[in-house]
């Protein structure tokens, strides 16, 4: 359940900053990530049974989406790809593929759209620098996936924060889909809480990643009031 709370949001750089000694020390916070990203969406599709349609970009962002991916295809939900770059975590990809997810051209999406309850958008990430406005074939994925969004007709679950919002100051052009609900991990982002943020992350859900002491280093962006759905660290084997 979501309660309202005071939350610390924080830049890109700080969160980067913050994962930085945990990555260094061999941590797995992207398999965890996707894990705790997993159980949230299977959660979704008890609530409405169906396919899912996953948009996976060519950075960590698209390795949380696949990884995910994975864990939901071996818990024999129906998975399908669409890569958004040639470029690919191609260690996550893999996994999808093993546990049975299967690739579709991103050409088919808008006349596929229909097949799906759930989108996992998990084109870009906090790694973006700069203009973040989508372009190619994941703007032209994300176009056609739109009008099914904003109707209600598919729910939108973005990873870390909607693709084409800025992560530090929410900025954001026409072309993002609107989630229903937010997967952030390790830290609220600031591009969240700001500008075309709120309007563009729905619910959003914190997974604790373990990056607290190593965030009190840092000043945050900025502190708001927040419904947030803190989501239990994942344990480690």
């Amino acid at each position: 359940m979501s309660t309202t709370e005071r939350v610390a949001a924080y830049t890109a750089d700080a969160v980067r900053a913050a994962e930085a000694p945990l990555l260094a020390a061999g941590l797995p916070l992207m398999r965890d990530a996707a894990a705790a990203l997993a159980c949230i969406v299977a959660d979704e599709l008890a609530r409405t049974p169906g396919a899912v349609l996953v948009l996976a970009g060519s950075g960590d962002n698209g390795g949380d989406a696949l990884f995910a991916a994975a864990e939901l295809a071996t818990r024999g939900e129906r998975i399908d790809v669409v890569l958004t770059r040639d470029r690919v975590h191609r260690e996550a990809l893999d996994a999808a593929l093993t546990a049975g997810a299967r690739l579709r051209p991103a050409s088919e999406v808008r006349g596929a759209v229909s097949e799906y309850v759930l989108v996992l958008d998990g084109i870009l990430g906090i790694g973006v620098r700069g203009d973040v406005r989508l372009r190619g074939t994941s703007r032209a994925v994300v176009e056609a996936v739109l009008p099914a969004a904003t109707s209600g007709r598919v729910r939108v679950v973005a990873v870390d924060l909607p693709s084409g919002v800025h992560p530090d100051d929410g900025t954001a052009d026409d072309a993002v889909l609107p989630a229903d609900l937010t997967v952030t991990f390790g830290a609220v982002k600031a591009g969240l809480v700001r500008g075309r943020g709120p309007e563009l992350a729905g619910a959003v859900h914190l997974v604790d990643l373990g990056l607290e002491p190593h965030l009190q280093r840092a000043h945050p962006a900025l502190t708001v009031a927040l419904p947030v759905r803190r989501v239990r660290p994942v344990q480690r084997a």
